[in-house]
Protein backbone atom coordinates (compact mmCIF):
# COMPACT_ATOMS: atom_id res chain seq x y z
CA UNK A 1 0.00 0.00 0.00
CA UNK A 2 1.45 3.35 -1.07
CA UNK A 3 0.92 5.91 1.68
CA UNK A 4 3.19 8.56 0.15
CA UNK A 5 1.37 11.85 -0.46
CA UNK A 6 0.70 13.09 -3.99
CA UNK A 7 3.29 15.84 -4.43
CA UNK A 8 1.11 17.42 -7.13
CA UNK A 9 -1.38 18.28 -4.38
CA UNK A 10 1.18 20.07 -2.19
CA UNK A 11 0.63 23.81 -1.82
CA UNK A 12 3.09 26.53 -0.87
CA UNK A 13 2.06 29.45 1.33
CA UNK A 14 3.97 32.72 1.74
CA UNK A 15 3.66 34.73 4.94
CA UNK A 16 5.16 38.21 4.98
CA UNK A 17 5.41 41.34 7.11
CA UNK A 18 7.95 44.16 7.25
CA UNK A 19 10.53 41.92 9.00
CA UNK A 20 10.06 38.35 7.74
CA UNK A 21 9.13 36.36 4.65
CA UNK A 22 8.34 32.72 5.37
CA UNK A 23 7.42 29.87 3.03
CA UNK A 24 5.22 27.08 4.41
CA UNK A 25 4.45 23.80 2.63
CA UNK A 26 1.25 21.86 3.24
CA UNK A 27 3.44 18.72 3.06
CA UNK A 28 4.24 18.04 6.70
CA UNK A 29 3.07 21.58 7.67
CA UNK A 30 6.70 22.34 6.84
CA UNK A 31 8.59 25.60 7.28
CA UNK A 32 10.52 25.61 4.00
CA UNK A 33 12.37 28.92 4.39
CA UNK A 34 12.64 31.96 6.65
CA UNK A 35 14.07 35.22 5.31
CA UNK A 36 14.82 38.17 7.58
CA UNK A 37 14.70 41.62 5.99
CA UNK A 38 18.21 42.72 4.98
CA UNK A 39 19.62 39.20 4.53
CA UNK A 40 19.67 37.17 1.31
CA UNK A 41 19.85 33.67 2.82
CA UNK A 42 17.19 31.55 4.54
CA UNK A 43 17.79 31.15 8.27
CA UNK A 44 16.23 27.67 8.14
CA UNK A 45 17.46 24.80 6.00
CA UNK A 46 15.13 23.80 3.21
CA UNK A 47 14.99 22.36 -0.29
CA UNK A 48 13.37 23.73 -3.44
CA UNK A 49 12.52 20.12 -4.43
CA UNK A 50 9.38 18.61 -2.88
CA UNK A 51 10.63 15.06 -3.40
CA UNK A 52 13.52 15.76 -1.01
CA UNK A 53 11.02 16.07 1.84
CA UNK A 54 10.20 12.38 1.50
CA UNK A 55 13.88 11.39 1.30
CA UNK A 56 17.09 13.18 2.34
CA UNK A 57 15.29 16.24 3.75
CA UNK A 58 12.68 14.20 5.63
CA UNK A 59 11.64 16.12 8.76
CA UNK A 60 13.30 19.38 7.56
CA UNK A 61 10.92 21.98 9.01
CA UNK A 62 8.07 19.51 9.50
CA UNK A 63 5.62 19.14 12.37
CA UNK A 64 6.25 15.58 13.58
CA UNK A 65 3.92 13.36 15.63
CA UNK A 66 1.46 12.17 16.89
CA UNK A 67 4.36 11.40 19.21
CA UNK A 68 7.67 13.09 18.40
CA UNK A 69 11.02 11.57 19.28
CA UNK A 70 11.63 7.94 20.22
CA UNK A 71 9.35 5.40 21.86
CA UNK A 72 11.35 2.38 23.01
CA UNK A 73 10.71 -0.47 20.53
CA UNK A 74 7.31 1.09 19.81
CA UNK A 75 5.92 -0.21 23.10
CA UNK A 76 3.15 1.82 24.75
CA UNK A 77 0.62 0.99 27.47
CA UNK A 78 -2.35 3.38 27.31
CA UNK A 79 -5.29 3.02 29.67
CA UNK A 80 -4.11 -0.44 30.68
CA UNK A 81 -3.98 -1.71 27.09
CA UNK A 82 -0.73 -2.49 25.26
CA UNK A 83 -0.16 -0.96 21.83
CA UNK A 84 2.61 -1.75 19.36
CA UNK A 85 3.73 1.24 17.31
CA UNK A 86 5.69 0.51 14.10
CA UNK A 87 9.46 1.10 14.00
CA UNK A 88 10.79 3.90 11.84
CA UNK A 89 13.31 2.02 9.70
CA UNK A 90 16.31 1.86 10.00
CA UNK A 91 15.61 2.51 13.69
CA UNK A 92 14.50 -0.32 15.95
CA UNK A 93 12.32 2.22 17.70
CA UNK A 94 9.22 4.23 16.85
CA UNK A 95 10.39 7.73 15.84
CA UNK A 96 8.43 10.93 15.12
CA UNK A 97 5.03 9.24 14.82
CA UNK A 98 6.19 6.36 12.67
CA UNK A 99 6.93 5.92 8.95
CA UNK A 100 3.82 7.91 8.01
CA UNK A 101 3.42 10.40 10.82
CA UNK A 102 2.20 13.98 10.47
CA UNK A 103 5.51 15.02 8.89
CA UNK A 104 4.63 12.94 5.82
CA UNK A 105 1.02 14.09 5.45
CA UNK A 106 -0.32 16.74 3.11
CA UNK A 107 -2.22 19.09 5.43
CA UNK A 108 -5.26 21.20 4.48
CA UNK A 109 -5.31 25.00 4.51
CA UNK A 110 -8.15 26.15 6.78
CA UNK A 111 -7.47 29.89 6.94
CA UNK A 112 -4.86 32.20 5.49
CA UNK A 113 -3.95 35.89 5.68
CA UNK A 114 -0.78 37.80 4.78
CA UNK A 115 0.89 36.95 8.10
CA UNK A 116 -0.98 33.85 9.35
CA UNK A 117 -1.99 30.40 8.16
CA UNK A 118 -3.95 27.60 9.83
CA UNK A 119 -3.24 24.05 8.63
CA UNK A 120 -5.14 20.94 9.68
CA UNK A 121 -4.85 17.17 9.39
CA UNK A 122 -6.73 14.21 10.86
CA UNK A 123 -5.29 10.97 12.21
CA UNK A 124 -7.51 7.90 12.22
CA UNK A 125 -8.05 5.54 15.14
CA UNK A 126 -5.41 2.82 14.73
CA UNK A 127 -3.26 4.84 12.32
CA UNK A 128 0.43 4.12 13.04
CA UNK A 129 -0.82 1.92 15.89
CA UNK A 130 -2.26 4.73 18.02
CA UNK A 131 -5.74 4.70 19.58
CA UNK A 132 -8.19 7.52 18.93
CA UNK A 133 -9.24 9.73 16.06
CA UNK A 134 -7.27 12.95 16.33
CA UNK A 135 -7.66 16.38 14.78
CA UNK A 136 -4.46 18.43 14.65
CA UNK A 137 -4.13 22.12 13.83
CA UNK A 138 -1.00 24.17 13.27
CA UNK A 139 -1.08 27.97 13.24
CA UNK A 140 1.90 29.90 11.91
CA UNK A 141 1.93 33.62 12.71
CA UNK A 142 4.36 36.45 12.05
CA UNK A 143 4.65 38.81 15.03
CA UNK A 144 7.13 41.59 14.23
CA UNK A 145 10.50 39.80 13.81
CA UNK A 146 9.21 36.52 15.28
CA UNK A 147 7.68 33.41 13.73
CA UNK A 148 5.20 31.74 16.09
CA UNK A 149 4.01 28.14 15.79
CA UNK A 150 0.96 26.98 17.74
CA UNK A 151 -0.06 23.31 17.64
CA UNK A 152 -3.37 22.05 19.03
CA UNK A 153 -4.88 18.56 19.04
CA UNK A 154 -8.02 16.81 20.25
CA UNK A 155 -8.93 13.12 20.45
CA UNK A 156 -12.03 10.95 20.91
CA UNK A 157 -10.18 8.28 22.91
CA UNK A 158 -7.45 8.23 25.52
CA UNK A 159 -4.20 8.40 23.55
CA UNK A 160 -0.68 9.81 23.67
CA UNK A 161 0.29 13.11 22.08
CA UNK A 162 3.61 14.95 21.76
CA UNK A 163 4.21 17.12 18.70
CA UNK A 164 7.38 18.98 17.71
CA UNK A 165 8.52 21.39 15.04
CA UNK A 166 11.64 19.93 13.43
CA UNK A 167 13.33 22.88 11.72
CA UNK A 168 17.08 23.00 11.15
CA UNK A 169 18.57 26.43 11.80
CA UNK A 170 21.75 28.03 10.47
CA UNK A 171 21.65 31.77 11.04
CA UNK A 172 24.58 32.35 8.66
CA UNK A 173 23.03 30.22 5.90
CA UNK A 174 26.38 28.47 5.38
CA UNK A 175 29.12 26.59 7.19
CA UNK A 176 28.80 24.49 10.32
CA UNK A 177 26.54 25.19 13.28
CA UNK A 178 29.38 23.96 15.51
CA UNK A 179 30.71 27.53 15.15
CA UNK A 180 27.43 29.04 16.42
CA UNK A 181 27.06 29.96 20.08
CA UNK A 182 24.24 28.39 22.08
CA UNK A 183 22.73 28.78 25.53
CA UNK A 184 20.00 26.58 27.04
CA UNK A 185 18.23 27.28 30.31
CA UNK A 186 18.14 23.69 31.54
CA UNK A 187 19.42 22.33 34.85
CA UNK A 188 19.08 18.70 33.74
CA UNK A 189 19.37 16.50 30.66
CA UNK A 190 18.52 12.89 29.82
CA UNK A 191 21.36 10.38 29.34
CA UNK A 192 20.58 7.79 26.65
CA UNK A 193 21.63 4.28 25.70
CA UNK A 194 23.20 3.22 22.39
CA UNK A 195 19.76 3.37 20.73
CA UNK A 196 19.22 6.96 21.97
CA UNK A 197 16.52 5.81 24.40
CA UNK A 198 16.60 7.59 27.80
CA UNK A 199 18.04 5.42 30.56
CA UNK A 200 15.55 6.92 33.03
CA UNK A 201 18.17 9.03 34.78
CA UNK A 202 17.66 12.79 34.99
CA UNK A 203 21.18 14.22 35.26
CA UNK A 204 22.39 17.69 36.21
CA UNK A 205 23.89 19.73 33.39
CA UNK A 206 26.18 21.60 35.80
CA UNK A 207 29.73 20.33 35.55
CA UNK A 208 28.97 18.30 32.42
CA UNK A 209 29.63 18.82 28.71
CA UNK A 210 25.88 19.53 28.44
CA UNK A 211 26.02 22.69 30.54
CA UNK A 212 24.83 25.49 28.23
CA UNK A 213 23.66 27.92 30.90
CA UNK A 214 26.06 30.52 29.50
CA UNK A 215 26.36 31.30 25.79
CA UNK A 216 29.15 29.04 24.45
CA UNK A 217 30.45 27.77 21.13
CA UNK A 218 28.67 24.51 20.34
CA UNK A 219 31.72 22.62 19.15
CA UNK A 220 34.46 22.64 21.79
CA UNK A 221 37.23 20.27 22.88
CA UNK A 222 34.74 18.49 25.16
CA UNK A 223 31.96 18.43 22.51
CA UNK A 224 29.93 15.25 23.21
CA UNK A 225 27.67 15.39 20.15
CA UNK A 226 24.10 16.56 20.53
CA UNK A 227 21.02 14.42 20.08
CA UNK A 228 19.92 15.25 23.58
CA UNK A 229 16.80 16.15 25.52
CA UNK A 230 17.32 19.11 27.82
CA UNK A 231 14.83 19.10 30.70
CA UNK A 232 13.26 22.54 30.97
CA UNK A 233 10.53 21.65 33.45
CA UNK A 234 8.68 18.85 35.22
CA UNK A 235 5.42 20.65 34.43
CA UNK A 236 3.72 19.64 31.19
CA UNK A 237 2.61 23.13 30.18
CA UNK A 238 4.26 26.41 31.18
CA UNK A 239 3.89 30.06 30.16
CA UNK A 240 5.76 30.96 26.99
CA UNK A 241 9.36 31.80 27.88
CA UNK A 242 12.82 31.99 26.33
CA UNK A 243 14.62 28.66 26.84
CA UNK A 244 17.50 28.91 24.36
CA UNK A 245 19.55 31.50 22.49
CA UNK A 246 21.54 30.87 19.31
CA UNK A 247 24.06 33.35 17.88
CA UNK A 248 25.78 33.24 14.49
CA UNK A 249 29.54 33.86 14.11
CA UNK A 250 29.45 35.63 10.71
CA UNK A 251 26.24 37.68 10.57
CA UNK A 252 25.95 38.14 14.33
CA UNK A 253 22.25 37.30 14.05
CA UNK A 254 20.62 36.03 17.24
CA UNK A 255 17.66 33.70 17.71
CA UNK A 256 15.71 33.75 20.96
CA UNK A 257 13.84 30.44 21.11
CA UNK A 258 10.71 30.46 23.25
CA UNK A 259 8.33 27.63 24.13
CA UNK A 260 5.69 26.37 26.53
CA UNK A 261 7.06 22.80 26.40
CA UNK A 262 8.93 20.95 29.22
CA UNK A 263 11.68 19.58 26.98
CA UNK A 264 14.02 20.69 24.22
CA UNK A 265 15.59 18.05 22.00
CA UNK A 266 18.75 19.48 20.43
CA UNK A 267 20.18 17.65 17.42
CA UNK A 268 23.38 18.77 15.71
CA UNK A 269 22.48 17.53 12.23
CA UNK A 270 25.45 15.17 12.04
CA UNK A 271 23.73 12.97 9.43
CA UNK A 272 22.72 15.77 7.02
CA UNK A 273 23.92 15.15 3.47
CA UNK A 274 22.26 16.88 0.50
CA UNK A 275 23.53 18.05 -2.88
CA UNK A 276 23.59 21.77 -3.82
CA UNK A 277 20.39 21.47 -5.88
CA UNK A 278 18.61 20.40 -2.68
CA UNK A 279 19.61 23.55 -0.78
CA UNK A 280 17.53 26.74 -0.84
CA UNK A 281 20.79 28.50 0.04
CA UNK A 282 24.15 28.02 -1.71
CA UNK A 283 26.26 24.85 -1.73
CA UNK A 284 25.91 21.28 -0.54
CA UNK A 285 24.46 20.54 2.89
CA UNK A 286 26.86 18.42 4.90
CA UNK A 287 27.13 17.15 8.47
CA UNK A 288 26.39 19.87 11.05
CA UNK A 289 24.85 22.18 8.42
CA UNK A 290 21.92 22.97 10.72
CA UNK A 291 20.86 22.72 14.35
CA UNK A 292 17.46 21.24 15.17
CA UNK A 293 15.77 22.78 18.20
CA UNK A 294 12.71 20.60 18.90
CA UNK A 295 10.43 21.77 21.72
CA UNK A 296 8.43 18.80 22.99
CA UNK A 297 7.75 16.52 25.93
CA UNK A 298 10.58 14.21 26.96
CA UNK A 299 11.29 11.17 24.74
CA UNK A 300 9.85 7.74 25.65
CA UNK A 301 7.63 9.42 28.24
CA UNK A 302 4.93 6.72 28.00
CA UNK A 303 7.47 4.20 29.32
CA UNK A 304 9.00 6.52 31.96
CA UNK A 305 6.37 7.26 34.65
CA UNK A 306 8.51 9.96 36.30
CA UNK A 307 8.67 12.01 33.06
CA UNK A 308 6.04 14.71 32.33
CA UNK A 309 3.02 12.72 31.00
CA UNK A 310 1.92 12.71 27.36
CA UNK A 311 -1.55 11.20 27.80
CA UNK A 312 -4.39 13.10 26.11
CA UNK A 313 -8.02 12.44 27.04
CA UNK A 314 -11.16 13.32 25.01
CA UNK A 315 -12.09 16.19 27.34
CA UNK A 316 -8.66 17.82 26.95
CA UNK A 317 -6.96 19.90 24.27
CA UNK A 318 -3.24 19.58 23.60
CA UNK A 319 -1.54 22.93 22.97
CA UNK A 320 2.04 23.95 22.27
CA UNK A 321 3.33 27.42 21.45
CA UNK A 322 6.88 27.87 20.20
CA UNK A 323 8.29 31.16 18.93
CA UNK A 324 11.42 32.00 16.93
CA UNK A 325 12.44 35.61 17.57
CA UNK A 326 15.23 36.99 15.38
CA UNK A 327 17.44 39.93 16.34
Amino acid sequence: MNLAPDLNQVQSITLQNTHLKVSILTLGATIQSVYLNGYEHSLFLGSPKLSDYLQGAKYFGAVVGRVANRTNKGHAVIGGKTYQLPPTIPEAHHLHGGPNGTGSKNWSIIKQTNDMVQLQTTLADGEMGYPGNMEVNVFYRLIDSALEMEITATTDQLTICNFAGHSYINLDGQGSILDHQLSIQADHYLPVDDGLIPTGEVTQTAGSAFDFHELRTIGRDDYPGLDTNFCLSLISHRPLQTVATLKAPITGLTLHYQTTEPGLQVYDGRHIQLEPESNINQGALEAYAGLALEAQHWPDAINQPHFPPILLAPEETYQQITRYEFI
